[in-house]
């Protein structure tokens, strides 16, 4: 993929997006368990390069100690956990002129892995 067109096109004839604004897209991923999780994936620019974050919530700020997050975030296999607004998210970016429709794929599958398990691991519930 090399534009952000392209991965949204692909976006759109892949999955049941739950948002198209032109720049963000959304959709809710299932999973075997019945729980769920909403992915979020936009694009932006930083370095003068077109970047695209993926990104899901899991818990409120408040529910976990920052110490916790700060020494799992050293665990995570891809991702960091970052907070926005009062909502912890698990959030990778990556290079938009590098991003193929396997790693795109891959990419989202775990980041919403991920917050899932720590959604379940803080206690939450399937709230995201």
């Amino acid at each position: 993929m090399s534009n952000w067109m392209r991965v949204r096109e692909h976006l759109r004839k892949t999955y049941k997006l739950e948002d198209d604004e032109g720049e963000l897209v959304s959709m809710v991923w299932s999973f075997p368990d019945d729980r769920t999780q909403k992915v979020v994936v936009r694009t932006f620019k930083a370095f003068d390069r077109e970047l695209v974050e993926i990104k899901s919530a899991f818990a409120k700020g408040a529910e976990v100690e920052a110490t916790v997050l700060l020494a799992r975030n050293a665990e995570l296999p891809l991702g960091t956990i970052a907070l926005s607004g009062d909502v912890l998210f698990v959030v990778y970016n990556v290079l938009l002129e590098d991003l193929s429709d396997a790693d795109l794929r891959l990419y989202m599958t775990e980041v919403a892995t991920v917050a899932d398990t720590l959604e379940k691991q803080y206690g939450t519930g399937d709230r995201y």
